[in-house]
């Protein structure tokens, strides 16, 4: 999909809602990047092996060897993570969205169980001592655990504003920061008291803080570019004004002792100072190429030496030597804007700075190919097996013809952004752009001729649907529509349609997408159009039809919704991300592949009966099949299994009488730990309160059941 229309937020701290979507389910498996890409707002490491991180989508990552790998699993998919704090390696706690649900587990992440829903957002949560606790959010929400975090106890700050970070050095000494306001306490949150912050008045909010020790106190005012700061243990304050790049907001600060620390930006800088935040050392390896590498949204140091901040694209930095040095541990880089499929098996993608991979086992694997350009690819088609084309901006079209493994650019001799490409046969190809750019070759793109559009705005998708002769075509730009009828000569102006994507069925019946999730569709050739709701609010990017009946759209936010009924309607399917989606391309009825920011690449393997994520990085000894959380269960539940080995792989539910109910996997997996949200009441099966049982088999060599309770 085209760039023109997708837009990136900075997101400003204030109020964020999330909506709680329900929705029918989806299995979307996670391609790239691994373990997932999604923002990772809240980070803690307990020591140098042993951290995690977590953010949308209620996605935890976790790591055991400082870094080196990382394994993801879902808590629950309406939830996004704001705060986050272990004690130790086991004992852990999430705050967040979706009702302001606090969750608690205590076997290192493996399960989660929520102790509080407070009704508003919670943005942090710190125990100073395994069994002494305290947790902060929005309407000035102050809670305190004395029980290790399985009861909470309200407490009045003495403000409804937010509450963004609370930090204590032991259970009577912490300070929380907020909206205009910072506090304090000493007798573990019996008396909170307001600081002197008089100075630089009226400040917006206190984001980010660190109580050091009985003496300092650092708080961050993201928006002012400011750090306050008290050196007595909040006697006096003062502030000073931190270095501002473009429009960036410095996000948070993390400090290792009283002079040494380091802040994360909006625009991918690192800035650290070694004389208590009096100047900053600015590090802008990770700001190239915003927001691809994306947004950094939290710091944390482990010790003098290692440090790490978590951000955008499910993306993990790591420095070995005190915040001098960063190198990236997990996360995507790159936007991939589009997918294509030539068989079962072999498939593209390509996407800005010139990445083109490819994978030959439907997807199992991904390799990047040499493309030899920097350049942002927009479009990927292949005309046969071996022979394929890529467009580009600033005039770039690339050819392979020998199946991807090598790219060449060729001579189009213009200078536009070049954003949707289609090839009618081997010889007869067409690329469109900006300016009403059309240029067409008839010899294999040894040569192209300038086609005249009779318009002037920006050419977003190009479409030759697969009739017999090949010879209707249809281009959109925003708000309208061209049409031709001899194979792309000449082109006719139709003043409706247009949008952001497109994608024709046959001649006549196609449909296009566009903003706050309208689709449009056409059964007369785009002489009429009819308004169609896709059941989403987002900016629709991608669509595809299977057939005249099975149709999937992607976009923004993570946005994927289908229709099996030619359009009537449209079902939102699970967000796996709020990353935005850019293409949608299935091979058949079942296995289908989407690709979108950050890296963000998954697939579908049976056309949407459950969630599978992924993580082929983790090197599992031993077949296994463990008990599914929750359990029992009354809307979704999650089912885990390890592999040690590649193969044919199936899981089924059956009822208690032994009859099969469903196939939840049955495809090739690698080696690695998979986790299966299943989801009967969203898939609108009937399922009937009862108990059942689900088995792994792999290879036909080795069958693990498990049981399962589920209440309607």
């Amino acid at each position: 999909m085209k760039t023109y229309f997708k837009y990136i937020a900075i997101i400003i701290i204030q109020i964020i809602t999330v909506t709680k979507v329900t929705s029918a389910q989806s299995v979307w498996q996670w391609q790239s990047p691994q373990p997932t890409g999604n923002f990772m707002w809240a980070l803690d490491f307990v020591d140098e092996n042993t951290g995690y991180a977590a953010g949308d989508v209620g996605t935890v990552m976790k790591t055991t060897n400082g870094g080196m790998s990382w394994e993801s699993k879902i808590v629950d998919m309406n939830f996004r993570a704001y705060g986050m704090h272990f004690y130790d390696a086991d004992f852990g706690f999430l705050c967040g969205t979706d009702n302001g649900k606090l969750y608690r587990t205590t076997n290192g992440g493996e399960n989660w169980t929520v102790v509080l829903t407070a009704g508003v957002t919670m943005w942090d949560v710190d125990f100073p001592t395994r069994h002494t606790g305290y947790a902060v959010g929005l309407n000035g929400r102050i809670y305190k655990s004395t029980d290790s975090g399985l009861n909470w106890t309200q407490q009045s700050g003495g403000t409804n504003t937010f509450l963004f970070s609370v930090d204590f050095i032991d259970s009577l000494n912490g300070a929380i920061g907020g909206g205009r306001i910072l506090l304090k306490t000493t007798n573990g949150g019996l008396n909170w008291v307001a600081q002197n912050l008089t100075f630089n008045q009226p400040f917006s909010q206190v984001f980010s803080l660190n109580y050091i020790d009985q003496n300092h106190i650092y708080g961050l005012v993201a928006s002012e570019d400011s750090l306050y700061k008290t050196t007595n243990g909040g006697q006096s304050w003062f502030g000073q004004v931190i270095q501002r790049l473009d429009s960036d907001i410095n996000r948070t600060i993390s400090f290792i002792n009283p002079n040494t620390g380091i802040m994360a930006t909006d625009y991918g800088r690192i800035k650290r100072t070694t004389n208590a935040g009096v100047t900053w050392i600015i590090d802008e390896t990770f700001k190239p190429n915003y927001p691809q590498i994306g947004v950094l949204l939290k710091t944390e140091f482990v010790n003098n030496s290692i440090a790490y901040v978590s951000g955008s694209g499910g993306r993990v930095i790591k420095s070995t030597n005190g915040g001098q040095n960063w190198f990236t541990t997990t996360g995507g880089r790159y936007n991939y804007n589009s997918n294509f499929f030539v068989n079962q098996n072999t498939g593209f993608t390509a996407g800005n700075d010139g990445k083109i991979l490819k994978t030959t086992n439907a997807g199992l694997n991904w390799i990047e190919k040499q493309s030899n350009t920097i350049q942002n690819l927009n479009e990927v088609t292949f005309a046969d097996e071996n022979t394929g084309y890529v467009c580009g901006d600033t005039g770039t079209v690339l050819k392979t013809t020998d199946g991807g493994e090598n790219w060449e650019k060729l001579s189009i001799n213009v200078n536009v952004n070049l954003n949707s490409i289609d090839f009618l046969d081997l010889q007869t190809g067409i690329v469109v752009g900006k300016e009403g750019k059309i240029l067409k070759t008839t010899n294999s793109g040894s040569e192209w001729i300038t086609i005249n559009s009779g318009v002037t705005s920006e050419l977003l998708e190009l479409n030759f649907p697969n009739t017999q002769n090949n010879s209707t075509g249809y281009i959109i730009d925003e708000i309208r529509t061209l049409k031709s009828t001899d194979r792309g000569n000449t082109w006719s102006l139709i003043l409706n349609g247009g949008g952001i994507g497109m994608y024709f069925v046959d001649s006549l019946t196609g449909y296009s997408t566009g903003g706050s999730g309208i689709i449009l569709k056409t059964t007369n050739g785009s002489i009429n159009w009819i308004t169609q709701s896709g059941g989403v609010i987002d900016n629709l990017n991608g669509i595809y039809f299977i057939d005249k009946n099975n149709g999937y759209s992607a976009g923004n936010g993570g946005a994927v919704t289908k229709t099996t009924n030619g359009g009537t309607t449209w079902i939102p399917q699970t967000r796996l991300t709020n990353n935005n989606l850019n293409s949608v391309f299935f091979t058949d009825a079942d296995n289908g592949y989407i690709t979108g920011d950050f890296g963000t690449l998954i697939k579908t393997t049976n056309g949407g009966l459950v969630f599978i994520s992924s993580n082929s990085e983790t090197t599992p000894e031993d077949f296994a099949l463990y008990q599914n959380y929750p359990n029992p269960f009354n809307s979704s539940t999650v089912i885990r299994y390890e592999i040690n080995r590649p193969g044919n792989v199936e899981l089924k539910l059956y009822d208690i009488t032994g009859k099969l109910v469903s196939t939840l996997v049955k495809e090739v997996q690698e080696r690695g730990s998979y986790s299966v949200l299943f989801s009967p009441e969203s898939n609108e099966m009937q399922l009937q309160s009862g108990v059942y049982f689900y088995t792994l088999k792999y290879e036909s060599e080795n069958i693990l059941t498990k049981k399962l309770l589920y209440i309607k």
